[in-house]
């Protein structure tokens, strides 16, 4: 059990369900047209039906048609086939030589210029990419799971199934479900075109073994049923990237470990949003763990996990910080730190969500306390805390998430300080000016060498403010209800005695009324902390209309 609130109606106290196949809004397919097998589509001799604006990458050969590039390749090429699809079921065996490089089938696509450049869905295939689906020249990565790949049999011919029907897609490699998205709005019809990607000389064999027009909805073993099980929304970057807009009604959660944690005991950054936005009314809510890491985010038992307090509360937009101590593991671990970042964020997004992903923050390798005893050497000296904020970086272009560099302008500000010999003081505080903003530093930015002091979460609202394009002011009166508002909701989501609530201890004594042992009163005493919040919240719309211009 777990107890959030909702984006409608303030709180609830309810099971956590896993994501139910309505949430995709599925219905009954019913067609009227029967299954028809197109006898025009590729006849095996020749490429009758099919052009391409350059001929002479491509021809037929025992069956199969070619695209063969014996130099390297400038520029994408497609052979398009002239037959027009919407719903529809394509068997295709494929291979690669070499097998490392990259090719794809387009379909519902259409021509994007006179080079004949494709726009529309395309079943990927090659290293690293096999069995996803992309959106060429438009939204980009659909469905990215590896879960396909797995099936591929590498220098081999490769079996290749396409499934469209309405909005629904499908692919299979070798017999495996490989895509499932649902994607209303999507591409609802186009042509199907064959693909030599750009590179190296290659050679790409496309052996078709029937199109199938309204066809059966079944794919890899698999009733119409069981896929539609397997659907989930597409991973859309047409928002992804862009400024975050904060509308009223919105959910706003911050995740990540100790430094996200500990901006609920400041409040500077989530009063700064309030002050910017005085005629909006947003919530926000701190799902900051101390210890969570993109490897784990350990929860107790019956918590729930990150991604689903997530979606119990409505979130629009999470603001996410991770990689300062998984620095510590060194640059070589950068790889798996971001493979583990992609599925963690993978695992919360939606078409409807902005992911908004803050770098992580410099350490302070003279603030680390160490004995005197061994005085071994320093992690935080070596940790490479600037790789790991480049590669986020790189992750946040690719996935199309909204990025904010911390790390270089605190690095930056840090340079203009005196410290004390021991390195824990300041003796001169530090200055700098970006893009019109000055940045103050009058003390260290963290207590410790790794948590953020008053000083440093100070700043890093700042930056965060300043690349939302929205400065704001630290007002006292609006941080105080914040701060009201944060440590009853601290208490009201992670109570202390958890287990008892709704843990592995629910069946002891202490949850249960003294008289009636069979009625649990804990969970009841607990929903007295709804209207509690609710006031406080009020409390800081109040503040905010104080700020709102007089008309």
């Amino acid at each position: 059990m777990d107890f959030f609130p909702t984006a409608d109606n303030g709180f609830r106290c309810a099971l956590l369900h896993p994501l139910l196949t309505l949430f995709f809004g599925l219905t009954v397919f019913v067609s009227h047209a029967q299954p028809r097998v197109d006898k025009t589509f590729f006849n095996g001799r020749d490429l009758t039906g099919w052009s391409a604006a350059d001929m002479k990458y491509w021809s037929v050969q025992n069956g199969a048609i070619v695209g063969h590039a014996t130099q390297k390749v400038e520029k994408n090429k497609f052979l398009w086939s002239s037959v027009k699809v919407a719903d529809f079921y394509l068997s295709i065996d494929v291979k690669l030589e070499p097998d490392d490089c990259n090719a794809g089938i387009q379909f519902r696509s259409r021509k994007a210029d006179a080079s004949g450049q494709a726009l529309g869905y395309q079943a990927d295939m090659g290293k690293d990419v096999w069995a996803r689906l992309y959106h060429e020249h438009g939204r980009q990565k659909l469905d990215w799971s590896d879960r396909g790949e797995k099936a591929v049999k590498r220098g081999q011919w490769n079996h290749y199934e396409i499934l469209a029907v309405g909005d629904r897609i499908w692919t299979a490699i070798n017999g495996k479900l490989a895509v499932a998205i649902k994607d209303p709005g999507g591409d609802a019809s186009g042509y199907i075109a064959l693909q030599i990607h750009s590179g190296d000389p290659q050679t790409v064999m496309y052996k078709i073994n029937k199109l199938v027009h309204n066809p059966n909805v079944a794919l890899a073993g698999l009733t119409e049923a069981q896929l539609n099980k397997q659907l989930k929304v597409p991973m859309d970057k047409r928002q992804g990237n862009a400024v975050p807009a904060f509308r009223s009604g919105d959910i706003i959660a911050f995740a990540g470990g100790a430094n996200i944690a500990a901006m609920r005991k400041d409040g500077i950054l989530e009063t700064l949003l309030y002050a910017a936005h005085p005629t909006t009314q947003f919530r926000i809510w701190n799902l900051g763990w101390d210890g969570d890491t993109v490897f784990e985010q350990f929860r107790d038992v019956g918590f729930g996990s990150w991604s689903k307090n997530l979606d119990s509360l409505g979130v629009k937009v999470v603001f996410a910080q991770f990689g300062q101590m998984e620095s510590l593991d060194g640059e070589q671990s950068i790889p798996n730190f971001i493979d583990a970042y992609r599925q963690l964020l993978d695992s919360i997004r939606k078409p409807d969500r902005q992911i908004v992903l803050l770098s992580p923050v410099p350490f302070e390798p003279t603030l680390l306390y160490q004995t005197r005893l061994e005085q071994p050497a320093n992690p935080l000296a070596t940790a490479p805390v600037e790789q790991y904020a480049n590669a986020i970086k790189q992750l946040a272009e690719t996935e199309g998430y909204f990025y904010i560099d911390l790390f270089h302008p605190l690095q930056a500000l840090a340079a203009t300080v005196i410290r004390t010999d021991d390195g824990k003081r300041l003796s001169r505080s530090g200055t700098l000016e970006i893009d019109g903003i000055k940045l103050f530093m009058i003390s260290p930015l963290t207590h410790d060498g790794i948590h953020l002091s008053f000083t440093g979460q100070d700043l890093v609202a700042t930056l965060i403010m300043k690349a939302l394009n929205r400065p704001g002011r630290l007002l006292n009166p609006l941080r105080q209800e914040v701060l009201t508002k944060n440590e009853l909701w601290f208490n009201y989501w992670r109570p202390s005695n958890w287990a008892f609530l709704n843990g592995d201890r629910t069946t002891q004594p202490f949850s249960h009324d003294w008289q009636d042992k069979t009625r649990r009163i804990f969970p009841e005493e607990m929903k007295t902390f709804e209207p509690l919040i609710r006031e406080a919240e009020q409390r800081i719309v109040d503040e905010q209309k104080k700020l709102a211009p007089v008309r």
